[in-house]
């Protein structure tokens, strides 16, 4: 259930989208708008901070609070979402079933990002991900020993590890590093998807990690061209977007 000062933030959304508040404009005063939500001044500003971090609503020591842009009815590219959650999100119908799996020695990048402990194997699972039945991403993805022996027994056309990890093991995804490039299919993504090799893919690499920082798993997932776009609102006071030539994370 959404926390009052969420509920809160989602009327001002509204508010804005009505036009009761218009871009270009300030909104009321702080304690004015605790008083109309009867709220205490803490839970009013948290209730704008959120807005302010999206982007939606100016920060300026000082001054009032303006509309910068109607509020994006996407979700937050700041918050996790898998690749099922992201479709359900949107009405459609995830599916999918695994290719290939398999137990194989670590590498220093999973030693390194996944945190294995020496000698320690990861799963290395091969999905073709579908949407309403139609096949648009192949996910490459590596798992801890810890979690790969959670995943592998699972029935390969699940719709979504991350709420099966949830509800049967009390693994939780909470955070997510992403690097988005393009590149050139390959052979294996011809096979499973309706495109040809050399045909330009979106690239999607992923580091996932608990609330605690624990890394859950890394995945490279490979989009058909047609298949979605990123949309990143930007603020001078948030910026969640950074521009690399590197083809990895740049957060190590």
């Amino acid at each position: 259930m959404p926390t009052r000062y969420e509920q809160i933030a989602r009327q001002l959304r509204e508010d804005i989208r009505s036009g009761r508040f218009q871009v270009g404009e300030p909104i009321p005063s702080e304690r004015a708008l605790a008083d109309r939500f009867d709220v205490a001044p803490g839970t009013m500003r948290q209730a704008l901070n959120q807005l302010v971090d999206e982007g939606t609503l100016s920060s300026k020591r000082g001054a009032r609070k303006v509309v910068l842009r109607m509020p994006a009815r996407f979700p937050e590219i700041s918050k996790f979402r898998s690749f099922a959650q992201w479709a359900y999100g949107r009405g459609r119908t995830p599916g999918g079933h695994v290719i290939h799996q398999e137990w194989v020695e670590q590498t220093d990048k999973d030693a390194e990002l996944l945190r294995v402990p020496a000698g320690e194997w990861v799963l290395k699972v091969l999905r073709v991900r579908t949407i309403d039945g139609s096949p648009i991403m192949l996910e490459r993805t590596r798992y801890p020993a810890w979690v790969g022996t959670k995943v592998e027994p699972m029935d390969p056309t699940c719709p979504s590890v991350t709420n099966e990890l949830a509800a049967r093991h009390n693994i939780h995804f909470f955070a997510a590093d992403n690097v988005f490039s393009a590149a050139k299919a390959g052979e294996v993504d011809a096979r499973w998807l309706p495109l040809e090799a050399g045909d330009p893919v979106l690239v999607h690499r992923r580091l996932s990690r608990d609330a605690k920082g624990t890394p859950l798993e890394m995945s490279e997932d490979r989009y058909i061209a047609d298949a979605l776009s990123i949309a990143v609102p930007t603020s001078g006071k948030n910026n969640v977007l950074s521009w690399t030539t590197l083809n990895r994370f740049p957060w190590g």
